[in-house]
């Protein structure tokens, strides 16, 4: 008897594992995620810009999971519970229990081709403006069967259009190489929304051309963007697996340069030398460009974003070689900068004295004459308003180390104010005569004035510039802010102090010639805000984000810094901040997009 019931529970345990066994197998299958696809199969080899997103559950559930949600979210009033959003989205997504558009959500991956841009330029009493409109198709890899995203299209579109466009929506319909595309447009025919589907993806776009261009490539009769060599080549250089994609391709570097002495000229007074820049960036763009390559990743609390512009051997080389990053000693300048500073940017390059002469040096038999003239103007003029004359060399005089300082409306009594910058000196000397003329620039006077024991040159010039030499450092910037870099370095209270900074310089790559900091940021505040008016707990009123919880949240979240390295193949940036660029959501919330 006791063999017997020994026997038994030996099979009841062998059956029960097996069991368990069994259903942690089938689990697995059951709520694993469908293979992805490369969704730049389905878009055109000629797009000017594409962005990819393979899940959307992986998206929201990083954004909800960055210190920026977790300080921000309760003050603002958003549910703890979004927080749960992405997790359950997965396992709709993974499992299939549930409505189809909410399967579909979960399982979906998203990409946008920006297949053109339509601009429109004018003036009015309030000076120039540019209207730009992106032609673009939002193409949905649904991981369905083709009868479920076909009755996906035809019961939900209308409703979006109706949204949309009101009461006086037209729907019309087309058909386009065996493709039904249903066209959406109100009073204004040229502002469409056009829907259709092929397989199990799902195409929304403003434009019917642009739809066209998408079904040939999902179809294989024009080329895709999956042949692109560069981006098959550069790719995996921004991250094997990143939350967010996005190329910009050589075209569409072209329509940007195109665009962009436009958009300069529609935001204000054209800055001095601006149109030689635009000139330059004209001329080489073409021949140095071969594609921008961008990705983000949620981790450690933040977002960290890479952005690659791939570049010509020849010219990738010629700018690593002359940017070359010099020693990894630290940063003596921030002990005078003051913490209260908006932004900061450092340069660490060999022989920075020399770097404007050397690029034209190693660019200039890399590019053709046309852009080589183009280059040297730009050259001289951005010597000039330094005081430095064509035939000037300032060589080893300068160190390798120059910071660039923005102060934004940290005082009061000067809202709107110049950048101001230190140059460490080797040689005060050979400086001297030069920072004489940079003062004097428009037959401007030069008055002595003596701060705590240094001496500050103040110019008459309507930009009140100033000049003086402060430790190992020449500072150039108004008479007020030369007076805060004295009194910061006196009272040892500078930004080398701060602690957040200190731990991201230890960082830094070796080779990084670049680095970028922003203390305090405001974007996450704005996207969180938007947020909840999204959701429709707060009115997305500014005033929210100044209360006292607010701007001690915000103080709270951490800095922006980004590291530049100059490689053999192009320009790699690397940025650690608190949401990135998903703070451009927030200005679609509020121009109700």
């Amino acid at each position: 008897m006791k063999l017997r019931d020994a026997l038994t529970r030996k099979k009841i345990i062998i059956a029960s594992s097996v069991l368990v066994v069994g259903l942690v197998v089938a689990g697995f299958f059951a709520l694993r995620r469908p293979p992805r696809v490369a969704m730049d199969r389905y878009v055109p080899k000629d797009v000017l810009a594409y962005v990819e997103i393979n899940n959307l559950a992986d998206l929201i559930d990083g954004l909800t999971s960055t210190k920026a949600w977790r300080e921000l979210a309760p003050v603002l009033g958003l549910s703890s519970q979004l927080r749960q959003v992405g997790f359950a989205a997965d396992l709709i997504g993974r499992s299939g229990l549930g409505p189809d558009e909410a399967v579909v959500a979960g399982r979906a991956q998203y990409a946008i081709a920006i297949t053109g841009i339509e601009s429109k330029a004018g003036e009015t009493e309030e000076g120039a403006y540019l209207h730009l409109k992106p032609d673009f198709a939002l193409i949905i890899e649904t991981h369905s069967n083709p009868e479920t995203a076909s009755r996906l299209v035809g019961e939900r579109a209308s409703l979006i259009a109706q949204r949309i466009y009101g009461e006086s929506v037209v729907e019309l319909s087309d058909d386009y190489r065996g493709s039904r595309l249903l066209v959406f447009h109100g009073p204004d025919a040229t502002r469409q929304l056009v829907v259709s589907s092929t397989g199990s993806v799902i195409i929304v776009a403003n434009q019917a051309n642009a739809m066209k261009l998408c079904l040939d490539a999902i179809a294989g009769r024009a080329a895709a963007l999956a042949e692109d060599s560069t981006l098959k080549r550069m790719r995996p250089e921004v991250g094997r697996d990143p939350s967010a994609f996005a190329y910009v391709t050589p075209s569409g570097i072209e329509k940007l340069v195109e665009l962009w002495p436009v958009l300069i000229a529609g935001r204000g007074p054209v800055p001095e030398g601006i149109s030689l820049f635009a000139d330059l960036i004209e001329h080489i763009s073409k021949q140095a460009g071969a594609g921008v390559l961008y990705s983000s990743e949620f981790g450690e609390g933040g977002v960290t974003e890479t952005y690659l512009t791939v570049l010509r051997p020849q010219i990738a080389e010629a700018l690593s070689q002359s940017l070359k990053s010099a020693s990894q000693a630290g940063f003596a300048s921030l002990g005078m900068i003051p913490r209260t500073i908006e932004s900061l940017v450092l340069l660490n390059v060999e022989g920075a004295g020399e770097l404007p002469e050397r690029v034209l040096k190693q660019l200039s038999p890399n590019i053709d004459v046309v852009a080589g003239v183009a280059l040297r103007e730009f050259v001289i003029s951005f010597r000039e308003p330094y005081g430095l004359a064509p035939s000037d060399s300032v060589g080893d005089a300068l160190g390798s180390e120059i910071a660039v300082v923005s102060f934004g409306d940290s005082q009061p009594s000067q809202p709107s104010q110049p950048r101001m910058m230190l140059l460490r000196v080797n040689d005060r000397s050979r400086i001297a005569p030069i920072v004489n003329r940079y003062l004097a620039r428009k037959a401007a006077r030069i008055t002595a004035e003596q701060d705590t024991g240094i001496e500050v040159l103040v110019s008459s010039n309507e930009d009140r510039r100033a000049a003086a030499f402060v430790g190992d450092f020449l500072v150039l910037g108004t008479r007020d802010q030369i007076g805060t870099i004295i009194a910061t370095q006196a009272n040892r209270d500078g930004i080398d102090g701060d602690e957040r900074l200190k731990q991201g310089l230890s960082t830094r790559p070796a080779e990084a010639s670049i680095v970028s900091y922003r203390p305090r940021v405001e974007d996450a505040g704005k996207l969180l805000l938007g947020i909840s008016k999204l959701m429709r707990v707060s009115d997305g009123s500014q005033e929210l984000l100044d209360r006292d919880e607010a701007r001690k949240a915000i103080d709270r979240l951490p800095p922006s810094i980004s590291f530049t390295e100059f490689r053999s193949y192009g320009v790699y940036t690397q940025t650690h901040s608190a949401v990135g660029n998903f703070s451009s959501i927030a200005s679609l919330i509020g121009s109700g997009e």
